[in-house]
């Protein structure tokens, strides 16, 4: 995949400044979140998505490309379950999920990082 030293991996390198990066975005931005409606859920997840790509930009080194996903659901009396897969190289990809609840909403924000 690529010529990447072990030092070099997102475990290694990016892992814990990507959580507490998004981390942050994700409990500024939900925290006080009122769930009103499908499509103002939508906006707020394009927004959070944005503003961590955007940032994520600023850390990134050039060794990774990055996939932002970004869920947010209204709280009700049902289960989520939400399953990623992935095909990659362990000793340089990485991923990180964090999640933000409001009153009535949910988040999870997962990140993905591949070596290129």
């Amino acid at each position: 995949m690529s010529n990447f030293e072990k030092e070099d991996s997102f475990n290694n390198l990016l892992k814990a400044e990507v959580t507490k990066l998004a981390q942050g975005i994700i409990d500024q931005e939900l925290k006080q979140y009122q769930y009103n409606n499908i499509d103002d859920a939508q906006r707020k997840s394009n927004i959070i998505c944005e503003i961590i790509l955007n940032k994520l930009k600023d850390l990134n080194n050039k060794h990774f490309k990055f996939i932002v996903n970004c869920l947010i659901i209204q709280k009700a009396d049902c289960g989520i379950n939400l399953s990623v897969s992935c095909y990659w190289d362990n000793t340089t990809d990485g991923s990180v999920a964090v999640r933000q609840e409001s009153e009535n909403a949910v988040g999870i924000v997962n990140i993905f990082a591949c070596g290129v």
